[in-house]
């Protein structure tokens, strides 16, 4: 039986063998590059202030207009065409599947114990 401290270790060799990925190197490589670039900041502002504002539109029972629909269809437009906003979006659908992954990796045992025993 495992006891906390092998588990931790466990959990420690796992989060360091992520951290050495390339999938997880990669995200982090383009998250870092969003951030320094100052176009994607302000199309990735403008966007969420459309949505915002669409939301707050569509929770007050309020007709959306064409003019919004328009903004934010050419805002979608500048997200697609910007560089380092597609790599992210590239980079975390790799790093969301590898998590994907170790999860379900993580979930097998478990799941295998709550599973209801076939009679003998």
């Amino acid at each position: 039986m495992a006891d906390v401290p092998d588990v931790l270790t466990k959990a420690r060799e796992l989060g360091a063998a992520l951290a050495a990925h390339p999938r997880v190197r990669a995200h982090l490589d383009a998250q870092r590059a969003v951030r320094a670039d100052a176009t994607a900041q302000q199309i990735l502002r403008d966007y969420q202030a459309q949505m915002d504002q669409i939301q707050q539109r569509e929770a007050s029972h309020q007709p959306i207009e064409v003019a919004d629909k328009h903004k934010l269809r050419e805002l979608e437009q500048r997200l697609a065409g910007n560089e380092s906003l597609k790599n992210l979006m590239r980079t975390q659908a790799d790093y969301v599947a590898l998590m994907n992954q170790v999860n379900d990796a993580i979930d097998a045992p478990l799941t295998e114990l709550h599973a209801p025993e076939t009679p003998a």
